[in-house]
């Protein structure tokens, strides 16, 4: 929803500790004459993704390029809390899975039509491969 609304994420945070839910939508209200509450501006945001997981699919983009950079499954170097840590392939695989579940997609990273009919762009599924 913030990159929708073109809000910066850094400003905002991901723990919205600048400004809340309730800024956000009243911000947006003001700046639109609009009439929305929490849960409609998220809804964009989710059909956001939606379409952007479509558009990807389309061009075939999926799950082989959900992929982090090398250097993070590296153990981290110095002294501090991190050092000696990294990812396993395996612990992102499962982060991916359960993602995809979250976001209504298919194993492959591209919306379900289930998903695309929930968030009112069906119409979008003709886009998807297969």
């Amino acid at each position: 929803m913030l990159d929708s609304a073109e809000l910066c994420q850094f400003v905002y945070g991901p723990t919205w500790t600048l400004y809340d839910a309730k800024d956000t939508v009243q911000m947006m209200n003001a700046v639109t004459g609009w009439d929305l509450n929490i849960d409609e501006l998220m809804e964009v945001g989710r059909r956001r993704l939606s379409l952007f997981r479509t558009f990807n699919a389309r061009e075939g983009l999926g799950r082989k390029d959900d992929k982090l950079p090398k250097k993070l499954f590296n153990p981290q170097r110095g002294t501090g809390p991190t050092a000696g840590f990294s990812l396993t392939h395996e612990e992102i695989d499962t982060a991916i899975d359960q993602y995809y579940k979250m976001a209504g997609l298919n194993s492959d990273g591209a919306p379900t039509r289930e998903t695309l009919k929930k968030h009112e762009i069906e119409w979008a599924a003709e886009y998807l491969p297969g």
